[in-house]
């Protein structure tokens, strides 16, 4: 359970794209909604968190990669956040909290809907960068994965007023 809500947190940290300044941190169609969103919401806690954060995500063949990076001086609060979202996960998990009543954004349900799935969960934490795979044999389950990865670009660039993905970004996003 803690690699699929560290791989839930990996996968959130594309939200720090809008972060700075900014007083929402939702985006005008629901799909990230880090003011409402049970998991997202501990990714604000720390103001100082998402400004301190790159995120790039991208396809690959069976599914995507993810990769984040934290300023050292912001890793407990990243470590932390990693840890409610668990917490939360293994309690709608194991039946002490119903997962009908938690509200969640989008991509958090989407992100349900792969571990449902079956989709496989793997990462590697390193000194620089934690990397995230989130994979599957089921064709369809990794069009599913490749769709998540495209709308979660997609909303970002909204949210960065861009209204698409530049073609030379690649999937990445720095803060």
């Amino acid at each position: 359970m803690k690699t699929l809500l560290l791989g839930l947190a990996l996968a959130l940290i594309a939200l720090p794209v809008v972060a700075g300044d900014q007083p929402s941190h939702q985006s005008a169609s629901g799909w990230f909604d880090m003011e409402n969103c049970a998991f997202c919401k501990n990714l604000v806690e720390d103001p100082g968190l998402l400004s301190h954060m790159t995120w790039e995500s991208h396809e690959i063949s069976n599914g995507a990669v993810t990769i984040a990076t934290v300023d050292p001086a912001y890793r407990a609060s990243y470590e932390k956040a990693g840890k409610a979202m668990e917490t939360l996960g293994n309690k709608m998990m194991n039946g002490e909290v119903n997962p009908m009543t938690v509200k969640m954004c989008g991509h958090c349900q989407m992100f349900g809907q792969l571990m449902m799935a079956g989709a496989r969960m793997e990462e590697v934490h390193g000194d620089l960068a934690d990397v995230s795979l989130i994979t599957s044999d089921n064709p369809d389950v990794v069009k599913m994965i490749h769709q998540m990865t495209e709308r979660d670009r997609k909303e970002m660039a909204m949210m960065e007023g861009r209204g698409h993905d530049h073609p030379d970004d690649h999937g990445a996003h720095k803060h």
